[in-house]
């Protein structure tokens, strides 16, 4: 049984295969996201996860860590993810890359209006357990930060990967693309904005439409 899956696999293309793990991470991740968001939904466990958890962050909260924090929601922001892609974009063009550009463009865009949609649905007013250091408004479940800065600093990852062929460079280049997305998805629970549910819901469905569009946007399709 072993040496037919073997084979099986043998049969397939290295491109094949990233694309088949592509979809199969993103289809776990939005099964993950349908799951927690019905738990949240019905007021299931969840509820008291979260608001132990915001306990014990606040407990972590230091005059350093507060102004650390504020910058490092700021890279999650609209204003500084729109700066990056907008620069990202433009180098992907001089770069006569024009696939690299549409495909970050419409992530991006799509994780934007995804965060609009999915707070629509849930409509989970803000955690009022522990004082917000910032004022956040809408509602919070899922957190935005977390979607966007999943989806396009992913996305940025998997493009620059295009060029590297080492595993090594490639496993560091999505390594610190997941260090950005733990940070700015903790950031908003240090901060007091989100629940921890808000910010793993999140990163869940950004991550899932990352690796979709990624799929999607293969470089067999749209070479250079």
């Amino acid at each position: 049984m072993k040496q037919l899956l073997v084979d099986r696999w043998k049969n397939f293309s290295p491109h094949t295969v990233a694309i088949m793990l592509k979809s199969s991470i993103a289809i776990l991740c939005l099964s993950l996201f349908i799951r927690l968001t019905f738990s949240v939904a019905n007021n299931g466990n969840v509820q008291s996860f979260d608001e132990d958890i915001l306990r014990w962050v606040e407990t972590l909260r230091t005059p350093f860590m507060n102004s650390m924090m504020l910058d490092i929601t700021a890279l999650g922001g609209l204003a500084l993810t729109l700066v990056l892609g907008m620069l990202t974009v433009a180098v992907f063009l001089l770069s006569s890359d024009p696939a690299a550009a549409i495909h970050l463009t419409i992530t991006a865009f799509g994780g934007f209006y995804i965060s609009m949609w999915t707070k629509a649905i849930i409509s989970r007013p803000r955690p009022n357990i522990i004082p917000q250091l910032i004022h956040a408004s809408g509602f919070s479940y899922p957190s935005g930060h977390s979607i966007t800065s999943s989806a396009i600093y992913l996305t940025m990852a998997i493009l620059a990967c295009r060029h590297f062929k080492s595993i090594r460079n490639r496993s560091i280049l999505l390594g610190l693309a997941g260090i950005m997305i733990a940070l700015i998805s903790f950031s908003r629970i240090y901060l007091g904005v989100h629940y921890p549910s808000d910010t793993m819901s999140g990163a869940l469905i950004g991550i899932a439409w990352a690796l979709f569009m990624a799929a999607l946007f293969s470089k067999k399709h749209f070479s250079k």
